[in-house]
């Protein structure tokens, strides 16, 4: 059984993930990043981007009462570019990490990944990325029943398009940030006609402070 995928960003009200020169810690509130870590405690795994490594160096944990906990953690790194220093590679979780990449990952790359105590899954490449439907087939024959995507706007474009995403699932903060260059929620090329655009269902909401996250069930097939 394919696992249940579940999408999360953090947006400013005019639909920015970063200000243009990449700042992004933080634009939701400390509530709703609180919220956040129960999340992440109700799905097997976490996944994040290659750039979100290189950009926040995150550990992708679970921390509450005081308390860190780890469940399985993914980066998808079509071509090797995570930092060798990185968290996810050093910390006393590592084991726990997974780095899904394609035939473009140099094998030293690969065996400094693999000598930290990390994994690293080769999947099908897809114009040069990972192949996102492979991807969900190989976590399937994992056995891991559940995905958590904190997205990067590529990330996100990339889960939308290969119609993979159950569930999405936005904070919205009280600021504007503005800029052409500033990085949008949702990246990729985007569509040309509105037909074409994601659908979404069954919304519900929820308030934390001045934060409100909103949570819908993405439509499969996608067009009306």
């Amino acid at each position: 059984m394919k696992p249940i995928v579940f999408v999360k960003a953090a947006m400013s009200l005019d639909g920015k993930i970063a200000t243009k020169t990449g700042e992004s810690q933080w634009i939701s509130n400390e509530a709703s990043r609180a919220y956040v870590h129960g999340l992440r405690a109700e799905y097997a795994a976490i996944c994040v981007g290659v750039e979100t490594v290189i950009q926040d160096d995150p550990r992708l944990t679970i921390r509450h009462d005081g308390k860190e906990d780890c469940h399985i953690r993914m980066v998808l790194d079509s071509k090797g570019r995570i930092p060798l220093t990185s968290k996810l590679l050093n910390d006393d979780f590592r084991s726990q990490t997974i780095v899904f990449t394609t035939q473009h990952m140099p094998l030293n790359i690969e065996q400094q990944i693999l000598s930290k105590g990390a994994r690293v899954i080769r999947l099908k490449d897809q114009d040069g990325r990972v192949d996102l439907k492979d991807w969900i087939d190989v976590c399937a024959n994992l056995n891991i029943p559940s995905i958590y995507i904190e997205g990067g706007g590529e990330v996100i474009a990339a889960s939308l398009k290969a119609e993979i995403v159950d569930i999405f699932a936005v904070a919205i903060a009280p600021m504007i940030i503005g800029g052409q260059d500033a990085k949008g929620i949702v990246g990729g090329s985007g569509i040309e006609h509105l037909k074409d655009a994601i659908r979404l269902k069954n919304p519900k909401y929820r308030w934390f402070e001045d934060d409100l996250i909103l949570e819908y069930h993405v439509v499969k097939g996608n067009k009306q």
